[in-house]
């Protein structure tokens, strides 16, 4: 009989907890926490109902255990409800707050990539910037290099010239000194009342490369003479800074330009001729040195580097009147006393890049 309550009791408050379950999700743990708190008052109201309606009298031993075992009973199915009602109660919470919380992250890692694609396009877009400026900078300076090449400027080297080009000129005119000048003094040495002379002949060898840089600059100071007076050109430093004074460098540079890439070209016949009138001329007591053809072979070598060296832009010069021995400009002949810094003779002369530039090819001195 005592089971009869409560059962209807757990129906009534089953059904209770259903139809008051808020639809809001925020209301629901404070809803089903009222659901149960009324219950539980409802059964505690019933159970004591109950022990009023029970006499004592007749139940004896007996009715008191049932009794007993009825509260336990409804006990047990209380605490039951309240942990199934919390457990259905807390599942959806939990469902619905999760899928909220995935939301907000897919939100917000959405939010970045746009940012990140915009910072992207932003990169590329400049990126885009930098190489067409990169493009044009390196279309400017293969122009100007261009315009340096053509001037003959020693910071620029057009490799299209082979051997004519300056690093190659410098290297050529290093190997006049050890081959072709030791072949020359071989070649004298067969000659007769030549072959003791050895200051005469150093003096001689040295002269030919003296007289071949002075012919040759006098040979390119006519050409550009002759140039001149023909189309009526005054001289670049007489015009001013004209158009007519523009042109008239414009066309200096040409002819410049024309005539370092034609050095393989060149007829250097008249400079040779020149310098062995001036070497014959000069040792006139020594008239086997004209069918010398070591000596000749060696006059040829230095007229055509030579004049090769003096079309540069700045022309190469040499030098050889120096009295005292610099170790950065000189090397001693191995015969040199190498405590004295007096210069007896030169074997050798310096070059130099244009007149007092640096020096590109050490002299060789006897000191």
């Amino acid at each position: 009989m005592a089971q009869k309550p409560v059962s209807a009791l757990s129906q009534h408050s089953a059904s209770k907890d259903v139809k008051s379950t808020p639809a809001n999700t925020a209301d629901i743990v404070p809803s089903s926490a009222k659901v149960i708190s009324n219950h539980c008052s409802e059964i505690k109201e019933s159970q004591k109902k109950e022990s009023d309606s029970i006499d004592p009298c007749c139940t004896g031993s007996m009715g008191t255990s049932q009794y007993a075992s009825s509260q336990s009973l409804s006990s047990q199915a209380l605490q039951n409800e309240q942990n199934s009602g919390q457990s259905s109660l807390s599942e959806p919470v939990l469902g619905q707050l999760t899928t909220s919380s995935d939301s907000k992250v897919i939100e917000d890692l959405q939010k970045e990539v746009d940012r990140l694609k915009k910072k992207l396009s932003v990169s590329q877009e400049m990126l885009g910037k930098m190489q067409e400026r990169e493009k044009q900078l390196r279309n400017r300076l293969s122009e100007q290099a261009q315009r340096q090449l053509q001037k003959g400027s020693s910071k620029f080297e057009d490799l299209n010239l082979g051997e004519s080009r300056p690093t190659q000129l410098i290297k050529r005119y290093g190997n006049l000194y050890t081959e072709s000048r030791l072949d020359a003094m071989d070649a004298l040495d067969d000659i007769p009342n030549m072959a003791d002379c050895e200051d005469l002949k150093v003096k001689l060898l040295l002269s030919v490369v003296v007289l071949a840089f002075r012919s040759a600059e006098k040979t390119l100071g006519e050409t550009k003479s002759k140039i001149r007076e023909l189309l009526h050109i005054p001289r670049v430093t007489e015009t001013g800074t004209s158009s007519f004074c523009l042109a008239a460098k414009d066309l200096e540079e040409a002819v410049a330009y024309y005539l370092r890439k034609t050095v393989d070209k060149h007829d250097s016949s008249k400079l040779c001729k020149e310098v062995c009138e001036r070497v014959w001329t000069t040792l006139y007591d020594y008239p086997l040195l004209k069918e010398c053809r070591g000596l000749l072979c060696y006059i040829e070598d230095c007229v055509r580097i030579v004049w090769a060296m003096t079309v540069q832009n700045p022309p190469f010069v040499i030098d050889y009147e120096s009295c005292t021995y610099d170790p950065e400009v000189h090397s001693r002949f191995h015969t040199s006393d190498a405590s004295s810094p007096v210069i007896k003779s030169v074997l050798w002369p310096m070059l130099l890049e244009g007149e007092g530039g640096a020096c590109v090819s050490k002299g060789v001195v006897l000191t």
